[in-house]
């Protein structure tokens, strides 16, 4: 697994958005759920707008109480929710054959993944895209669990394995960091719509 930093830009990176699905998110406990729902939505709003490969999942759409992707994630990025991976009920989405092909079809070698739980699914599917050759940043902001301390925990044993974590805006201005371009300027419009426009959970 890599140690070495990586400085991400948009010609090499892929968004994953792992399991933001109504049923999921009414068990955060370590994050307001209305934060990291937009979040969530500002990451697939960045992967449409910007034509940053995005690659959605879901896991067991036919539990009623899980529900499917978030309707803030749906309206941010279309094409990319009716592509989405809805996975049987592997905890790893990397076991989903479905899933890793579509990651490895992105063709991209960083990926920015966010997802929850952050100790159950995302941790499991972050530590085979490293064990895969992938350098990861994670987007705490855009992902949860049932406590603080979970969240602590899970996140320091993600840097051990060389995992970076961040923020959406850590993460945004990262990829964009000159707002005197275009591409710049469209980022920091999505940036501006997150404010703009809060989600309700």
């Amino acid at each position: 697994m890599k140690n070495n930093h990586v400085s991400f830009i948009p010609a090499d990176t892929a968004i994953v958005l792992v399991d933001h699905q109504p049923g999921v998110v009414a068990m955060i406990g370590s994050l307001p759920a209305p934060v990291v729902t937009n979040n969530a939505a500002t990451l697939a709003r960045l992967g449409e707008q910007l034509q940053i490969p995005l690659v959605i999942t879901s896991t067991r759409e036919d539990v009623e109480f899980l529900g499917t992707t978030l309707k803030e994630i749906q309206t941010a990025a279309p094409t990319a929710y009716a592509r989405r991976i809805r996975r049987g009920g592997t905890l790893n989405a990397f076991k989903d054959p479905a899933f890793a092909t579509a990651v490895k079809a992105t063709k991209r070698p960083n990926l920015v993944i966010a997802g929850i739980l952050t100790d159950v699914c995302l941790l499991h599917s972050v530590v085979s895209a490293l064990e895969a050759g992938y350098n990861v940043q994670v987007v705490a902001d855009a992902s949860g669990t049932t406590t603080t301390l979970a969240d602590t925990v899970t996140y320091d044993r993600l840097r051990s394995l060389g995992a970076v974590i961040t923020s959406t805006y850590g993460i945004l201005f990262e990829l964009y960091p000159d707002l005197s371009t275009a591409e710049g300027q469209k980022a920091e419009a999505v940036a501006a719509a997150s404010v703009a426009a809060p989600a309700s959970v």
